[in-house]
């Protein structure tokens, strides 16, 4: 999941909840995995404007699905990681193969997530969660079932259903996200100027990520 591919997602997205039809959304990966997590190359982050246009278009794409009338559900397969585990959380229900993995091993690394704040902005979002995600520890799929990160197990077509069955019936939303509030919004901009990016350890990552390819 790169930037370009997060642009598009945010352009489809804005497509879709600009029509004023409010048809449900299936989000789903293009491959075997759902993500991998931000797929940058080593060359990419250089300085705090790009990690701040990152979580910009992070956040704008979370509004979108936040501000849709209808139901937004994510079909996660494999792992399920970084930017995926957070376009996860962002959406309304997930459904999940029971081979799917969840977690934030990025900010082991000092990559920044939008989903999990600083150490001093945690006492925005309570349970045990998001505490067991700030570890970075890649959770199975039952540990992400009894954390709430997933709703249930199913395949492509169990996700499709969900969504149009969501939409047939009276669907309140649960918009707020799960994880993510407001406050942490306003105030993770200050937090990723203040981020010294030469601490983000890219090559550990990709390395750390390659080894998790093979292994999928």
């Amino acid at each position: 999941m790169d930037m370009e591919v997060l642009q598009q997602l945010f352009i489809n997205l804005s497509a879709i909840t600009s029509d004023g039809n409010f048809k449900p959304v299936v989000i789903r990966s293009r491959g075997d995995n759902f993500s991998m997590g931000y797929d940058c190359s080593c060359h990419l982050v250089k300085d705090n404007d790009f990690l701040l246009s990152v979580v910009s278009l992070g956040t704008g794409i979370m509004q979108l699905i936040r501000n849709y009338e209808a139901p937004v559900v994510s079909y996660c397969k494999g792992f399920t990681l970084g930017a995926g585990l957070e376009l996860t959380l962002i959406s309304d229900y997930s459904v999940g193969e029971k081979n799917s993995k969840y977690g934030l091993p990025d900010i082991l690394f000092n990559f920044p997530s939008i989903i999990i704040p600083p150490e001093g902005m945690r006492h925005f979002i309570s349970g045990n969660t998001v505490k067991e995600l700030a570890t970075g520890r890649i959770l199975t799929f039952n540990e992400s079932l009894e954390h709430g990160i997933i709703f249930r197990n199913g395949n492509l077509q169990d996700a499709e259903n969900m969504a149009i069955s969501l939409n047939n019936t009276f669907f309140r939303r649960i918009k707020g996200s799960r994880f993510m509030k407001n406050e942490i919004i306003k105030a993770y901009a200050h937090h990723i100027e203040t981020i010294n990016t030469k601490t983000i350890r890219l090559k550990e990552l990709e390395s750390f990520r390659q080894k998790l390819r093979e292994t999928a």
